[in-house]
């Protein structure tokens, strides 16, 4: 999600996006066991194309509903989640909201509705977009002419009055309804619209409906100070001088005096070429605010940059190359028509979209070269210039520029009728103190809307916290808000545990720290620094998880890996892998995601180690034993 769009971030630009994602973050759901036991009422409702009467046509609006699982009880009430992108279907996330809900379904329905235009409601289909993994302005305009009249009838003012609709067909009151990401916009346009179908709301990863800024000023800020407060709470890299953003910026200027292009693996291991200069750098930061791995590796990166080390930071690059572009695959999983429909229907831009294209085109300019008078660092470290190279379904400031000029009955950027007085119901806003998609300050804009609204700041989370909770913190404030109307004790949400940061990238074994000797220990310093180059290999593995969807990677430098997740444990398979030049590695990883526990066993040249580890404990510690180089290692390391 990312900026008002759904997906891990300088992200600050990426905000202008509004949030979506070709490739979703990863989010915790029911087993395939649980899920084949649970059945739903599957059907679709006839609606209006444009309510106005001006565009002839239906469209069918589909939707899954979950009735309570024990009719015995008196039923508490219908859930309604609405998924992020936009562009993404509501039923595409099933399994992670029915994991998230499932403590309360036992008296409670869910429900779930694809917007207009996504998964089973007709999901638009703009071929040339849909392949385009930046969203170039000619695959808008492509799209653009493709849906000509019907351009603007996506929206989130029809899709919010879609969903009432389908809650009087099914004879549903009042409703608790929980958005994530764009989720966020499109429930607090349903609460502007139909605010007596609601009890209570839940904005987890916010911006507001209303009243944003088309430059998004407040992800800048976000992202400077998510980099620094991530590497302050990581022994390894607190330890440095000076802050990390201070070691981003000369990074920053270092590329941008003399880039380099190469070839990296992408986020499924495939060999892609890479350019880290500035674009490729605010990029990479830009989009990955969903999870950890940017932040665990560039300050890294930056150091070995320096040192004349270029993969780690050309992988980063290529990662995030695939991990936020377009897959080109089906519209139905994720629209990118969709997406630019939405964008340019309903959030503020910096020139009328009432105006044609060739005006809107002049008026842009004209805001550009104001702004770079006014407020030049805007998106510091990055110039203007850089942001707007950035792919147009990030820099989303000239995206809509070739949309058709929308009519009278549906006008642009008001996904609520203007003075809209939103209702005093319980929301609860939940804000990632790391996430630089939809910052904490956007998320106090969204809450500022509502008359009895209450945001928690969940530290150490990134872009939407209560789905994939394996810190077991949003998520429970969710299910006691939607249960009590309160979310109960908020004070995990400033005990979430910090991610660690790797410490530093290296060439050779030699370079590294050596595992510190346990007792029993008889294995020399060469062999502990091996031993240690063996974990981060493994470490290396785990952290590509974020990244990686097909199951199968490559090493930093070299080797492969594949993984396999049965019953909440992820397996691991590494054959040959490379973290270091000279440190190859096989062996297995099995990662328990829940409880963090991580357990390895290696080959390799010269012996086999095991250790384990906590995942999620900040000051982990690898404990190591095994032998290398027929010496018995006994040993203990900073958990990679």
């Amino acid at each position: 999600m990312r900026g008002p769009v759904c997906a891990l971030a300088l992200v600050l630009a990426s905000v202008l996006a509004a949030p979506a994602q070709a490739r979703p973050p990863r989010k915790a759901a029911v087993t395939e066991a649980a899920m084949s036991a649970i059945s739903a009422q599957r059907g679709s409702l006839e609606r209006a194309l444009d309510t106005s009467g001006a565009v002839p046509g239906t469209i069918a609006i589909a939707y899954e509903f979950y009735p309570q699982r024990d009719p015995s009880r008196p039923n508490e009430g219908t859930i309604v989640a609405a998924e992020g992108g936009p562009g993404y279907p509501s039923t595409g996330s099933r399994a992670s909201y029915l994991g998230l809900f499932a403590p309360l379904l036992s008296s409670r329905n869910l429900l779930l509705v694809d917007n207009r235009g996504s998964g089973g409601s007709a999901a638009l289909r703009c071929p040339a977009l849909q392949r385009d993994a930046f969203y170039s302005p000619a695959s808008v305009a492509a799209c653009a002419r493709q849906l000509g009249g019907t351009a603007a009838l996506f929206g989130s003012a029809l899709a919010a009055d879609d969903l009432a609709a389908v809650l009087d067909a099914l004879l549903i009151g009042r409703i608790d309804l929980y958005g994530d990401s764009y989720g966020t916009f499109f429930a607090q346009a349903f609460a502007g619209r139909h605010p007596d179908r609601l009890r209570s709301l839940v904005l987890d990863a916010a911006y507001a409906v209303v009243g944003a800024d088309p430059w998004y000023p407040e992800a800048a800020p976000q992202a400077r100070a998510a980099f620094d407060n991530a590497c302050a709470r990581s022994a390894a890299c607190a330890a440095l001088p000076g802050r990390s953003m201070d070691r981003i910026e000369a990074l920053l200027q270092s590329v941008r005096a003399a880039p380099v292009t190469g070839s990296a693996p992408d986020g499924d291991g495939h060999p892609q070429t890479a350019t880290a200069d500035a674009r490729g750098l605010a990029y990479a930061m830009f989009s990955n605010a969903s999870g950890p791995l940017v932040y665990r590796e560039l300050d890294a990166a930056a150091r070995a940059w320096g040192q004349g080390d270029h993969a780690p930071l050309l992988r980063l690059v290529a990662e995030n190359q695939t991990v936020a572009g377009s897959t080109g695959g089906a519209a139905s999983v994720f629209s990118a028509g969709l997406f630019t429909a939405v964008s340019c229907a309903d959030y503020p831009q910096i020139y009328r979209i009432s105006d044609p294209p060739l005006l809107r085109r002049q008026q842009a300019r004209a805001a550009i070269a104001a702004k770079q008078i006014d407020e030049p660092g805007v998106f510091a470290p990055f110039t203007i210039a850089e942001f707007l190279s950035l792919p147009q379904d990030y820099g989303v400031v000239e995206l809509c520029i070739p949309w058709p000029v929308p009519g009278a009955a549906h006008p642009p950027g008001e996904p609520v009728p203007p003075g809209t007085r939103f209702p005093d119901v319980p929301v609860l806003v939940l804000s990632g103190d790391l996430d630089s998609l939809t910052p904490p300050a956007q998320g106090a804009q969204a809450a500022a809307l509502f008359p009895n609204a209450r945001q928690v700041v969940v530290k150490n989370s990134f872009h939407v916290t209560a789905l994939g909770d394996s810190d077991h913190c949003a998520s429970q404030l969710v299910l006691n808000f939607v249960g009590t109307l309160a979310p109960g004790d908020t004070a995990c949400a400033e005990q979430v545990p910090a991610y660690r940061l790797l410490p530093a990238f290296a060439r050779r074994a030699a370079e590294l720290q050596p595992a510190a000797p346990a007792p029993g220990n008889q294995g020399s310093a060469a062999d502990l620094q091996t031993a240690a180059a063996a974990l981060y290999a493994a470490g290396d593995a785990l952290a590509r998880w974020w990244v990686n969807y097909d199951g199968d990677g490559v090493g930093l430098r070299g080797g492969s890996f594949a993984y396999t997740t049965q019953g909440g444990l992820t397996r691991f398979t590494l054959a040959g892998l490379r973290w270091t030049e000279d440190v190859a590695v096989s062996g297995d990883v099995a990662w328990n995601i829940a409880s963090g526990e991580v357990q390895v066993q290696l080959t390799l040249a010269g012996g086999r180690i095991e250790a384990r580890w906590r995942d999620r404990v900040p000051d982990a510690l690898a404990r190591i034993a095994g032998t290398l180089n027929g010496r018995r290692i006994a040993a203990t390391m900073p958990a990679p």
